[in-house]
């Protein structure tokens, strides 16, 4: 089987999570890692044995032998190491979300587009079973055309103080309004947004949303960084989905699997990057895997495309909008 070369660019928590679900699969060998903070980058390199490190991007997306890269800096970083990457030939995956504002990310989709890469944004909710199940039924008509939909993704305090740098419709609220977007299949006609900021942050910790879609139909997000800290980290999230034929339902709080230990309850994450055997699995993994294989193809994404991306940070800008003005934002006037 073919293998791909990788680069990965950014050495946070989340770049690591990249790097070990790339080295669980048959067809990926991690050869390069980049990070601006000293040292970061040969620490992961030697833990990882990726036979080069860097401190710049830019040498990273030299390297002639790296095929693709995973660009999983923060979110306001993304931009330049994607159009490093792109005019160097390099085959991209840019972690969600793409950037802040539309058109960062229309830079990268024209920036991809001349260089003839492909370019997938790191949407993994649709490589998650139960997620993508639901799309299914939807796809195969059982369903039948969706009427509303309520998500919830709630997060800890203290992961608010490692991500609370963004507003959380971008750091959180984002993967539902791509799920929204998925399962819709209509151009969204109003949003309307509401934040607080309860533990006085520099960004709201809690947020409501409501869309509104030209086919009638509506869809309402929670968004919260209050959930106790022992509770764990993946423990509150939810979709309920009602079509003029029945009702999806996913409920999160569970989870299937729960420790009760002396600090409190802990649901540990079995879905998104499980760390089981040494390796990481869950939908990360099949979204590397997925992305790997339209490298090795030569075909671009389906499952979700940079256009798909764009459209979903089209409507984050307008919640926020919407929750700053405290005022509709109306998007299609047709």
């Amino acid at each position: 089987m073919e293998r791909v070369k990788v680069g990965v660019i950014g050495a946070g928590l989340w770049g690591e999570n990249h790097i070990a679900a790339y080295q669980g699969l048959p067809f990926a060998d991690v050869i390069a890692i980049a990070d601006p903070a000293p040292h970061r980058a040969e620490e992961i390199a030697r833990k990882y044995n990726i036979p080069h490190w860097f401190r710049d991007y830019g040498e990273l997306c030299a390297l002639n032998e790296v095929d693709a890269v995973s660009i999983v800096t923060p979110e306001s970083e993304h931009l330049r190491p994607v159009e490093q990457a792109a005019r160097a030939g390099k085959h991209i995956l840019v972690e969600k979300p793409m950037a802040h504002s539309v058109s960062e990310v229309e830079q990268m989709i024209a920036v991809a587009r001349e260089s003839n890469v492909i370019l997938m944004p790191g949407h993994l909710l649709r490589f998650e079973a139960r997620y993508a199940m639901v799309k299914e039924m939807l796809d195969q008509r059982e369903l039948g055309s969706v009427v509303s939909i309520q998500a919830r993704r709630n997060r800890t305090k203290e992961n608010f103080k490692k991500y609370g740098r963004v507003h959380p419709v971008f750091a959180v609220a984002v993967h539902d309004i791509d799920l929204i977007l998925w399962y819709a299949q209509s151009h969204v006609r109003r949003v309307r947004g509401y934040h607080r900021n309860i533990q006085r942050g520099s960004v709201p910790d809690l947020f409501w949303g409501v869309i509104e879609f030209s086919n009638g139909m509506l869809a309402i997000i929670e968004s919260t960084w209050l959930t106790p800290d022992a509770v764990g980290v993946f423990s509150n999230d939810s979709l309920q989905l009602i079509t003029d034929k029945g009702i999806a339902r996913l409920d999160l709080v569970d989870g299937g699997l729960s420790f009760w230990l002396e600090r409190g309850l802990y649901v540990p994450d079995t879905a998104v990057a499980p760390q089981i055997h040494g390796r990481i699995g869950g939908s990360l993994a099949a979204e590397l895997s997925y992305f790997l294989s339209c490298v090795i193809s030569g075909q671009k994404p389906q499952v979700v495309t940079a256009e798909d991306a764009l459209e979903g940070v089209r409507i984050a800008v307008a919640l926020v909008d919407s929750a700053n003005k405290e005022q509709d934002v109306i998007l299609d006037r047709t």
